[in-house]
């Protein structure tokens, strides 16, 4: 039926099958560790995603908060220089007031209105 040379053919053959099929194998093995590599990174792309959603929520509240202090801040200034414009204020009052009182208790009281001397 076949020939010698047929059967070497056929030998040659297989051989070669042989050697394609191992090398699919190879590709296949690369396949597979190529698809459990891609979902270990889209698993961390995930992670680090919601990472980073985390830290910018914080990041929000940290900028609210600095506005907040930053508005009491300015409270206290406000507040600090009208303390300030109500002590200038109270010492201008005083200056002005003291004298008067000093001079009206300094005078000699007789008992009656008309006998008020002035110095």
């Amino acid at each position: 039926m076949f020939g010698q040379d047929s059967k070497v053919e056929i030998a040659v053959l297989q051989e070669k099958f042989k050697v394609h099929e191992a090398m699919v194998e190879r590709v296949d093995t690369a396949i597979q560790t190529l698809s459990e590599t891609n979902k270990n990174i889209c698993k961390m792309l995930a992670v680090h995603d919601e990472r980073i959603n985390v830290q910018a929520k914080v990041d929000n509240d940290i900028c609210k908060k600095v506005d907040d202090i930053e508005s009491k801040v300015e409270g206290l200034y406000k507040f600090r220089w009208q303390i300030g414009g109500v002590l200038a204020v109270a010492v201008v009052v005083l200056g002005l007031v003291v004298p008067f009182v000093d001079n009206a208790l300094q005078m000699p009281y007789n008992g009656s209105s008309q006998n008020i001397q002035t110095k």
